[in-house]
Parts: C-alpha cells; sequence; structure tokens
C-alpha cells in the first residue's frame, strides 16, 4: 500500500513538473510573440514618440494613440529610448511628445537619445511634428524638443507642423495643439486632454523647524491630515500660493508613506534679492495656521516611483532632497538592504530628523546611514565623496541589483552625483543602470 502510495505521489509530481514545463514554454512563447509584436513598429506608418519625466507626455502620447485608433488611423506609441537608429530609419511620419525639465535637461531615459542617433542616419525619408511640454519659469523652456527637432531636421527628416510648446500643461495651449492634430489627421475633433488637475482638501496639523539654530535657510516639516491617500512613494503635490490659482503654482516632493494616514511635506524656506519670504514656502513655513485648510493637486512620479523593492536601495539627497527618500525609506520592506547618503552644511546645527534616522538605523531599516557636511570644519564633505569613498561597497550593492534615488537639487548636488558615478563606473555602466531604470532621479 505504501509503495503505491509512494508510486502515485511520484506520478503526481511528474505530472506537475511536466505542466509546469509546459506553462514555462507556453509563457516564453508568448514573450516571444509580444516582443515581435514590438518590433511591429518597424512596419507602423505612425509612431507616436514620448520622453517623460513626470508621466505626463506619456499620458499625452497613449491618450493620442487611443483617440487616433477610434477614428480608424493606425499608430504605435513608445518611449523614446525605445526608438533606436534602424527604427527611426525605417519609419515615415512620427509624433514627438517630449518634456523639458530643471535646466533645460531631457528626462532621465532619454537623455542619450541624441548621443546614440548614427550622424549617418539619414532621414529625408521621415515626417516629423515635435510637442514641447515644460516651465517658463526656467530660462531652457522646452530646450530639448528645440534640441530634438533640430537634431532630427539636420539629418533630413521634414516638419510636418512647426514645433509647438505647452507651459505647465496649461488647458488652452494642449487644446490648441489637438485642434492641429485633428485637422493634420483629418479627424473631426480630438477630445480635450485629461489634464485639468483633481484637487484636494488637507488641514496642517503640525509644523516642525527642523534646523532652528542653523545659519542656512529654514527648513520645515509639515504634517496634513487628508482623505486622499492614493500617492506613491517618490510622487509630488502642488500647491497655489494661499490658495489662489492667480499665483503659480510650486511643487513638493511628498515626504511620507500614503500608509501613514498623513501627507507631509520638507519645505525650505527660501528668500529672494532683498531677503524677502518665498511667496509659496513663505505662507507654507510661516503664514499658513494649524488647522487651516489648503488645496493640493497630485502629480504622479513614474520615473522615480520604487522598483525592485527587494532589491538592495541607495538613497541619495541633501536638504529638502530628503523629503523624496523619506517616502521611499518608509515604504521598503522589513529587513531589506537600504544606504542613505544626506547632504547638509553643519553638522551641530542641520543634522535633519536625527531620532527619526537613528532610529531606522538601530533598527537595521537603515544598514548605512552617512552625513555630509558641505561646512563641516574638520572633514567638509559633499554625498558624491562618499560614493568615491565608499567605492567598494557602492560596486557590491550594485552587483547585487541595488537601485538609486537621488532627490535634490539639479545644480551642485544632482550633477555632482552623476559625474562621480560617472566617474566611478564608467560611462558604459551608468548608460546601463539609466535604461534599466536603476538610476532614478527627482531633481529641480
Amino acid at each position: 500500500m505504501f509503495e503505491i502510495v509512494a508510486d502515485h505521489s511520484r506520478q503526481l509530481i511528474a505530472a506537475g513538473v511536466l505542466l509546469s514545463y509546459c506553462g514555462c514554454c507556453i509563457w516564453t512563447w508568448y514573450g516571444y510573440r509580444a516582443k515581435q509584436r514590438t518590433m511591429s513598429y518597424a512596419t507602423g506608418d505612425l509612431l507616436i514618440v514620448w520622453a517623460s519625466q513626470s508621466g505626463n507626455a506619456q499620458q499625452l502620447a497613449e491618450q493620442l494613440q487611443q483617440q487616433l485608433s477610434r477614428a480608424g488611423k493606425s499608430a504605435s506609441c513608445l518611449a523614446l529610448d525605445q526608438l533606436s537608429s534602424s527604427l527611426l530609419q525605417k519609419s515615415t511620419q512620427i509624433i514627438f511628445i517630449v518634456s523639458t525639465f530643471g535646466e533645460g535637461e531631457a528626462p532621465e531615459h532619454a537623455r542619450l537619445f541624441l548621443k546614440n542617433v548614427s550622424t549617418d542616419c539619414h532621414l529625408q525619408h521621415l515626417n516629423i511634428q515635435v510637442l514641447g511640454l515644460g516651465d517658463r519659469r526656467y530660462p531652457d523652456f522646452c530646450k530639448f524638443a528645440e534640441q530634438l527637432q533640430a537634431r532630427l531636421v539636420a539629418q533630413g527628416a521634414k516638419l510636418s507642423l512647426p514645433l509647438m510648446t505647452v507651459d505647465n500643461m496649461q488647458a488652452e495651449q494642449l487644446a490648441h495643439w489637438q485642434q492641429r492634430m485633428a485637422a493634420h489627421f483629418a479627424i473631426d475633433t480630438i477630445e480635450p486632454s485629461q489634464y485639468q488637475p483633481v484637487w484636494f482638501n488637507a488641514t496642517l496639523l503640525e509644523r516642525q523647524h527642523l534646523n532652528p539654530y542653523s545659519n542656512s535657510p529654514g527648513l520645515y516639516k509639515l504634517r496634513f491630515q487628508t482623505a486622499h491617500c492614493d500617492w506613491q512613494a517618490g510622487d509630488t503635490v502642488r500647491v497655489h500660493p494661499f490658495n489662489d490659482p492667480a499665483f503659480s503654482s510650486r511643487e513638493y516632493s511628498i515626504a511620507s508613506s500614503a500608509t501613514s494616514g498623513y501627507l507631509e511635506l520638507i519645505v525650505r524656506l527660501n528668500y529672494d534679492a532683498k531677503q524677502t519670504p518665498g511667496q509659496c514656502s513663505g505662507w507654507l513655513c510661516e503664514t499658513l495656521s494649524l488647522n487651516d485648510s489648503i488645496a493640493f493637486s497630485l502629480c504622479g512620479k513614474p520615473n522615480f516611483n520604487a522598483v525592485e523593492q527587494h532589491k538592495p536601495a541607495i538613497f541619495i539627497g541633501a536638504g529638502s532632497g530628503l523629503a523624496g527618500l523619506r517616502a521611499h525609506l518608509a515604504e521598503r520592506p522589513q529587513f531589506s538592504q537600504n544606504w542613505l547618503i544626506l547632504g547638509e552644511r553643519c553638522p551641530r546645527t542641520d543634522r535633519l530628523l536625527p531620532e527619526e534616522l537613528h532610529q531606522w538605523q538601530r533598527s537595521q531599516h537603515l544598514t548605512y546611514l552617512d552625513y555630509a557636511f558641505s561646512r563641516d570644519t574638520n572633514t567638509p564633505r559633499y554625498v558624491q565623496d562618499y560614493l568615491d569613498e565608499q567605492h567598494q561597497r557602492l560596486l557590491s550593492w550594485l552587483e547585487q541589483g541595488a537601485v538609486i534615488y537621488v532627490c535634490g537639487r539639479l545644480q551642485g548636488m544632482g550633477r555632482g552625483v552623476q559625474e562621480t558615478l560617472t566617474q566611478l563606473l564608467g560611462e558604459e555602466q551608468m548608460q546601463s543602470l539609466q535604461q534599466q531604470g536603476r538610476y532614478r532621479t527627482d531633481l529641480y
């Protein structure tokens, strides 16, 4: 009896293994077919290509593809970093929807595109139209869109329509572009974009001055109560000073996990040349009273959301950049490997949230915590100096599949980190990290 049962069990196990193998084969075949479908971009008449830092360009591209499809127009949609030189040479018509952020920067995933396009790529057969998304408060408004168009035209591409730009996703400018698209494709209409932000209310419960004895501009942690808790780590919120839409909105990283039940910000109190507090930061850090209501709109940041939660993570930031890293750290799994490199000015007065960070360190949630103080009289450091000093640790973590998250100012810290990593790892490995989504930034 025992032998019959054992034999029957072996048969079941063998059948299970066979079914698993067949399932694996089917899954592989479907994966191959999906890859083949992706490669069919090469034969499509129309491509819609996006480069997105915050997700707006991607959503616009996907929306346009869906609307053209409903109108009977075939179009494929893909990210700019998926557009190879060979595919570019095979295409006949491409609509580019690309964002510019910071100081005229291309989105992270698209930064290498212009460099990788061969100068031998002849595009006389190609018609293009470029839509640039940006923010006119920055001097290099839509610079990447301009560079992309100029490069493709220089290699022979023809303009179906002149460059069009949209400032801060303004509805009127988007509607004008959509009208041009509808006329270009002989479609009755293209539906208005779904980009009217959804505003929600929150109540200020607590404001904590994080560096009260510092000579640096004040940093404040603000805690709000809200029923709207569906953000992801890495997302941001927009706010109009004094809740008045007549004022330009400002964007702040969310410094808390949605599971905490609170929306928290870390805000730097900025001053102008006359030492007058900034319009929005002054309101948030000084004027807004406890229990006052404030209106936020949520901005998804897919390029800074979490990936590979089971792999080690390296978090690098300075000052208010801690906000965009804190939510990630709060959501990291128990027993995960986490390394935080945090920059500020003075070790005596500028240790941000020391009790919280040291508690994470004691509980081993923070495997390593390195402070970099630029005005330390003994050993002044910047965050990128720790990458150099801990080169072997960096290499070891990256070999284990670590993801790097960088948050803070683009000038200085952001550029310094990227330059140091490129020097330490080499340009090829740095490009590989970017292409794999393992170097993720929120820089402003």
